[in-house]
């Protein structure tokens, strides 16, 4: 039998392992400074438990699904199956199967990654390696504690018959395919080098829409950029353009680390405390 997971991260652990150093990450939260292991950071116990939908919260995500384009609507009454699946299975799936199928999208990323941190940009050529980074970006941009927060505060008109938070799993699921999506079919890729002495930061939110910076829940942002630092020194930036490679200076790396912190939640993680200092 599979053992149940408590400690749920919503940032991947592999993905954070470019800012340690001597087995630590530095970790900035709650207005204190400390080094940590990765277990300890952008986890909440049993974050991807689901909880059964009732008959209106299943009539609401349904018809949330029936007013998207009709591609769309295929992989998401798939989500919504297999959300639906994982509550009524075993205590296993209910607390743990959504983290699983988060873990699927994580390793049929990593060969990506790895041809990423190699400055290797040919894996957008190729239809099933660009599908997997691009559902794999979806995916994180919407699982992080914070966007869940976001669909929770999100002005729908929702009846007193839908519990938010049940809503807010569900939709995380869905808007990840919606941005994957776009990721796929209309974006295009700058690999961002950071050749300079400062380095590039990473939060709890590690991917972020840059064109959300002054948005709320009353003026949501009409465009979408994406930005996605790799390691302290590689990011990737996703819009209608393509730079191909682009370098940063200084100015432009502390520009996007301030991003970082703004759309953070409640941590940020670089390698250097001193990296960290000035930024808290």
């Amino acid at each position: 039998m599979s053992t149940v997971k408590k400690q749920q991260h919503f940032v991947w652990k592999h993905y954070l392992k470019p800012w340690i150093k001597n087995d630590k990450i530095c970790c900035s939260g709650h207005g204190n400074i400390f080094h940590t292991s990765l277990d300890n950071i952008a986890q909440k116990r049993f974050f991807y438990k689901s909880e059964p939908l009732n008959s209106h919260e299943f009539s609401f995500v349904q018809s949330f699904i029936e007013h998207l384009h009709p591609s769309a609507k295929t992989s998401q009454f798939g989500l919504l199956r297999m959300y639906c699946i994982t509550t009524n299975y075993d205590d296993y799936l209910q607390k743990c199967g959504i983290e699983d199928f988060h873990g699927i999208v994580e390793g049929k990323f990593k060969s990506v990654l790895a041809k990423i941190y190699g400055k290797d940009l040919s894996f957008f050529e190729n239809d099933e390696d660009k599908n997997n980074f691009s559902f794999y970006v979806g995916c994180q941009y919407t699982r992080t504690n914070k966007m869940r927060a976001n669909l929770e505060n999100a002005p729908l008109k929702i009846p007193e018959s839908i519990d938010k938070e049940k809503i807010a799993k569900v939709l995380s699921l869905l808007m990840g395919d919606m941005i994957g999506n776009w990721v796929f079919s209309k974006s295009k890729l700058t690999l961002l080098i950071n050749d300079t002495d400062e380095n590039l930061i990473t939060g709890d939110q590690p991917i972020i829409n840059t064109k959300a910076l002054n948005s709320n829940k009353y003026n949501p942002p009409k465009e979408i950029e994406l930005y996605f630092p790799i390691t302290p020194k590689i990011a990737i930036y996703l819009s209608d353009k393509s730079m191909g490679e682009q370098k940063l200076n200084v100015k432009e790396v502390k520009e996007f680390n301030e991003m970082i912190i703004q759309q953070s939640k409640e941590q940020i993680y670089s390698m250097d405390k001193s990296d960290l200092t000035a930024k808290s």
